[in-house]
């Protein structure tokens, strides 16, 4: 496997075995780097990137249309940018690699919060290919003795999505819902 840079300087094949790139990355994933370059892997393999320097478009809706046509969930990630300033994806992918045997690998998901749903107390995912549902609308029940941070973590790591959630951060806040950005540690089966 040769993965580019975002100059698109092809480099060597990445030190790390596919069975651990594989279980890392899973069938769909999409990273974004600190300085907003892009990549999209499928199965472990590049299969396209922007660099966020050139204007190019997101390639975050190709992953996204990929893993809902594979009916899969997309996972997200969020990492630094190698420190090597002529760094290439495969460092990127051994940088996770090696963060997954310590549990480290972050993603991020955008959730609507309600009190008000018809039901009761609810949350929905957004744009999330498994837990938003076939129709985008699909809303998990949260007890009301939850705060929004347990409900959240409970509903995700029941799902399998993540190990835990770190933080949520307030995007919208509304009469009847807030739109949380919830920053989670991914479930890494090692």
């Amino acid at each position: 496997m040769i993965i580019a840079n975002s100059l698109n300087v092809p480099f060597a094949p990445s030190p790390e075995s596919q069975n651990d790139i594989l279980r890392v990355l899973g069938e769909y994933t999409f990273i974004r780097l600190h300085n907003g370059d892009e990549a999209f892997f499928h199965h472990g393999n590049w299969i396209t990137g922007t660099g966020a320097s050139c204007g190019e478009p997101s390639v975050l809706e190709l992953a996204q249309s990929m893993a809902r046509a594979g009916c899969k969930s997309l996972r997200c990630v969020e990492i630094a940018v190698p420190d090597d300033r002529n760094w290439c994806w495969n460092d990127v992918v051994t940088q996770l690699v090696r963060a997954s045997f310590t549990r480290q690998v972050r993603g991020e998901l955008t959730v609507t919060a309600s009190n008000n749903t018809r039901h009761g107390r609810g949350m929905h995912v957004c744009c999330d290919p498994l837990l938003s549902g076939i129709n985008n609308n699909l809303w998990f029940p949260l007890n009301p003795a939850e705060d929004w941070h347990a409900g959240i973590e409970r509903v995700l790591t029941m799902n399998g999505v993540a190990e835990n959630v770190v933080r949520l951060e307030p995007l919208q806040d509304g009469t009847e819902y807030t739109d949380f950005k919830v920053i989670y540690n991914q479930k890494i089966c090692a």
